[in-house]
């Protein structure tokens, strides 16, 4: 049973994340590296978690087949919560890496709450509903489908908006400097942009 790391970075893309691994000795070489040249054309790749555990290389397989639907391509790059693979990560059997003197037990009860209350933007909560579409505010051709209560489907894969808002831009060739974009703005429903559209009353 080798020992690895296990790695997440996140990226100047708000909602993309890096999820990767590699062994011991080259683990700090690696971050220095991807944090300095970026990764996939993706910049500000900056360390957020990192566990020691054993079978890594399978772990990492394990973690990949888990959110397959979030990958963006081949690459190692996803549209995910940071803090969802966190709070898997931390129920892996290892220990916490990054940041130094996590205590795991403490660390998970502060993800699952705030993964509880964090309030965040929800399809449900705008009375959207799953199969719903919804068109790109600058360009109506470009539709995708609600799948989730954040989650869209757009050409065969899952996407959360704000990382779906940089690829559309980025094969546009229209990317802003920073690259950061809050996807909600970018999209309508029924001809009114989602960060207008009123929360529903449960």
């Amino acid at each position: 049973m080798k020992k690895g790391i296990l790695y997440i970075m996140t990226t100047a893309v708000s909602g993309l994340i890096k999820i990767g691994q590699t062994d011991i000795k080259n683990y700090k070489e690696r971050m220095r590296h991807l944090e300095s040249n970026g990764y996939y054309n993706v910049v500000g790749l900056k360390r957020a978690f990192a566990v020691e555990v054993n079978d890594y290389i399978e772990k990492e397989k394990l973690l990949k087949e888990i959110f397959n639907k979030h990958q963006v391509g081949q690459s190692e790059l996803f549209a995910l919560d940071v803090d969802l693979v966190k709070q898997l990560l931390l129920a892996f059997d290892g220990k916490v890496t990054y940041p130094e003197k996590t205590q795991k037990d403490k660390e998970f009860e502060k993800i699952t709450k705030i993964r509880t209350q964090g309030k965040k933007f929800s399809f449900y909560k705008k009375g959207l509903k799953n199969g719903d579409i919804i068109t790109f505010a600058t360009d109506e051709s470009i539709k995708a489908k609600v799948v989730g209560e954040r989650e869209v489907e757009y050409k065969g894969q899952i996407w959360k908006l704000s990382p779906l808002t940089h690829k559309i831009f980025e094969e546009k060739d229209q990317l802003s400097q920073s690259g950061k974009y809050q996807g909600p703005y970018y999209f309508k429903f029924n001809n009114v942009r989602l960060t207008k559209l009123p929360d529903k009353e449960f």
